[in-house]
């Protein structure tokens, strides 16, 4: 049977008489195209799981392309489309496109070519709720020109593919890294709480732990780490070391191309020794305590000397110390500035022993003195600035420890236990900063966790058995 294709492309049955090919033109019959030359072709094997019809008036009338391939005169009607949505196999919509059905699948946009080796292949390009059939068409354009140009749409899609995931891994950040690795080496950790120390200790890099890990360089790291190995060269040690890790875990991944802690080495090179006031080591304050206690000391010097360990204040603060200084709830002792080194007032976190010791010297509060710990050769006078010495003395620990080195044994322990940054440190020990911006702003931002850090040390102090 033979069938004729106008010049718009359109087939329509042929009349009886009409069924050798060849040109002809069209007159009033009704049952013939009326106004148009037309010819007759061979009818192409009807293929029903590929023919797609658009509705004209009420007769579906498929036709020829200008490659042989049938599909819809002018576009498929949307009705038509979610028809098709619903029944099972491989419908041709466009020149390369086809909706796929599958039984307890949703309908996929899918565009077939013919690959690079000559092989016909597929390609997924959308969920058909997804994605509408003007922006499916423009995705098979866009892969066709790749098609064109010798590339397999495939292949491209694959390799963009792994080119974004590998971007996506080097924006993740050195924090996130971190955590990661130290994820991966749980098993190799002594304890939880030594987990626990390796990842808080590089919270002493600040912001730079949200940069991303690939973008971070040396001159970064030192940055950060410079001025912490001034003042503990083994903290800033422990980081760099920990860091060096990091890295080359994420050069084996291909996520970074170098090492920006390698070569801080020499960089990070343990500072000229000086001459410090003899301090006792943190690990032993907890035993330290309940012998401070015990010695033969008046109280009110015993109990100043807690204060004095607790607060990590200098000796003048202490001793200077008045009831007037504290708030109506006993929550907040405030050095004034004229005793203050830096010359500005410095508030103090008051912990449940430090009111305890408060409550314990209560008795001792009279009308002509305000002194916190009144001297015992006097209450109208502050205790002497050798109360301490002496009873350091008494204890046998002359060379061993003095006041002033309490203040570089929490210091230690903030640094190396507990998970707060070198700021909140810093102001908890009342040094200066040097921008004076910035030092308002910490003043204003960081009680919270000044309060949480002395919290932490009065615990680890009191930790010791008996206590």
């Amino acid at each position: 049977m033979y069938t004729s294709q106008a010049v718009s492309r359109v087939r329509i049955p042929l009349s009886p008489p009409t069924q050798r090919p060849g040109l002809y033109r069209t007159h009033s019959n009704p049952r013939e195209i009326w106004g148009f030359l037309f010819y007759v072709v061979p009818t192409v094997p009807d293929r029903t799981s590929e023919v797609v019809g658009q509705n004209v008036g009420r007769t579906e009338i498929p036709y020829l392309s200008h490659t042989g391939s049938r599909y819809f005169m002018g576009g498929i009607t949307a009705g038509r489309l979610k028809a098709l949505s619903a029944q099972p196999g491989r419908h041709r919509v466009d020149d390369g496109l086809y909706l796929l059905v599958r039984e307890g699948a949703r309908p996929t946009w899918v565009f077939r070519y013919v690959g690079v080796g000559g092989k016909r292949r597929d390609m997924a390009i959308g969920a058909f709720e997804l994605l509408s059939l003007p922006d499916a068409r423009a995705e098979v354009l866009r892969w066709q020109r790749e098609r064109e140009a010798g590339r397999d749409p495939v292949e491209v899609r694959r390799a963009a593919a792994k080119a974004a995931s590998f971007e996506s891994e080097r924006r993740v950040t050195l924090g996130e890294y971190a955590r990661e690795y130290q994820q991966s080496q749980a098993p190799s950790w002594k304890n939880e709480k030594h987990a626990a120390q390796w990842l808080s200790s590089l919270t002493h890099l600040g912001d730079l732990l949200k940069e991303p890990i690939s973008g971070i360089t040396s001159g970064k790291l030192l940055a950060v780490l410079e001025p912490l190995n001034r003042k503990h060269h083994e903290t800033a040690t422990r980081i760099r070391q920990r860091i060096e890790a990091v890295y080359d875990r994420a050069m084996i991944a291909g996520i970074v191309d170098a090492n920006p802690a390698a070569s801080l080495k020499r960089a990070l090179r343990a500072p000229a020794k000086k001459k410090h006031f003899a301090s006792m080591s943190y690990v032993q304050l907890p035993a330290f305590l309940p012998r401070l206690r015990d010695c033969d000391a008046a109280q009110s010097t015993r109990l100043a000397f807690e204060w004095l360990i607790l607060t990590a204040a200098r000796t003048h603060d202490v001793i200077s110390a008045t009831w007037s200084q504290l708030n109506k709830n006993r929550t907040v002792w405030t050095v004034p500035a004229e005793l203050m080194k830096a010359g500005e007032a410095h508030e103090v976190p008051v912990t449940a022993r430090m009111r305890e010791i408060l409550a314990a010297m209560e008795p001792q509060r009279g009308h002509g003195w305000d002194w916190m710990f009144p001297s015992n050769q006097g209450h109208k006078n502050p205790l002497s600035n050798g109360a301490f010495l002496a009873t350091i003395r008494r204890m046998g620990l002359a060379r061993v420890v003095t006041a002033h080195g309490m203040r570089a044994s929490f210091s230690t322990w903030a640094y190396e236990n507990s998970r707060h940054r070198s700021e909140i440190i810093e102001a908890a020990l009342a040094h200066n900063e040097a921008n004076a911006v910035k030092a308002a702003y910490n003043r204003a931002s960081y009680w919270k966790q000044r309060v949480e850090l002395a919290e932490a040390w009065s615990k680890f102090c009191l930790s010791a058995k008996g206590r």
